[in-house]
């Protein structure tokens, strides 16, 4: 099975060979400000599956903290990838994907800085920071 995505502008394309992981919907203040929502929704691929096709040279990179880079469409500005711990983990936004398949069922993470006028209304699991499965990111004192 192959997986395509684009950014808004169409100039940026990528393609991930194998199926999706992972699903989160990330409402730390970086993501509400990257997606410019209340939240960021993502599924992990395997770094090895997914290639950029089209102009990878429009792809932007923003470092957003020690462990986290952003990848972006530099001509339209869509949030399309989010590269973790220097590239060994990928996570594609969910809304850049052409023929999205049926998902797993994913958790919220970093609830705590929920944007006050969102009110979660589902069932998925809930987590103030990082969820157990991805506490080698939490920070350290």
């Amino acid at each position: 099975m192959t997986i395509h995505g684009s950014c808004l502008c169409g100039k940026v394309r990528y393609e991930i060979d194998g199926a999706l992981g992972q699903v989160d919907h990330c409402h730390c203040t970086f993501c509400q400000k990257s997606h410019g929502a209340a939240f960021g929704s993502y599924a992990e691929v395997n770094p090895k599956t997914f290639r950029w096709i089209g102009a990878a040279d429009t792809v932007g990179r923003y470092q957003s903290s020690s462990h986290s880079a952003r990848l972006f469409c530099r001509n339209c500005g869509s949030s399309l990838v989010a590269e973790i711990d220097g590239g060994k983990m990928m996570a594609v936004t969910l809304g850049t994907i052409d023929d999205i398949p049926a998902l797993p069922k994913g958790f919220h993470m970093f609830v705590r800085s929920r944007a006050p006028w969102h009110e979660i209304n589902d069932d998925l699991p809930q987590y103030n920071e990082y969820p157990p499965s991805m506490s080698q990111f939490t920070p350290t004192a």
